[in-house]
């Protein structure tokens, strides 16, 4: 358990009770959050889960979040959904899709709000 005890647990925003969870980490924390306003004026009830620390990760902090959403979309800066596949190996916990973005450029609210809406039409 050693590092685990000293694990820093991500930082919930949004609605308290969300349908579609936002699964964040580093620097897309502020386009995350305002994607989730966004999202949220078109009905859907948003929350965004953001790890500033993806290692060592400590479950019992952030699952009943995870659960407790009916989708889950990782928003991760890479090709491959790093993060989610991390998540997944730690925890068994799979999500329901990602936005990924592995051009060099910064993600914004406006990217992820489009990403997250052809996933939805897309499911």
């Amino acid at each position: 358990n050693g590092l685990r005890s000293e694990a820093v647990p991500p930082r919930f925003t949004g609605h308290k009770d969300p349908d579609l969870l936002l699964v964040c980490w580093g620097s897309t924390q502020g386009a995350a959050e305002e994607a989730a306003i966004s999202l949220s004026c078109g009905g859907w009830k948003v929350g965004v889960l953001h790890f500033s620390q993806v290692w060592p990760l400590a479950p019992e902090q952030f699952m009943s979040r995870l659960r407790g959403a009916k989708e889950v979309v990782c928003v991760e800066g890479n090709a491959t959904g790093q993060f989610a596949r991390l998540l997944r190996g730690e925890t068994g916990f799979t999500v329901s899709g990602a936005v990924l973005r592995y051009d060099g450029l910064p993600f914004t609210a406006d990217f992820i709000q489009k990403g997250v809406e052809s996933w939805l039409i897309k499911r």
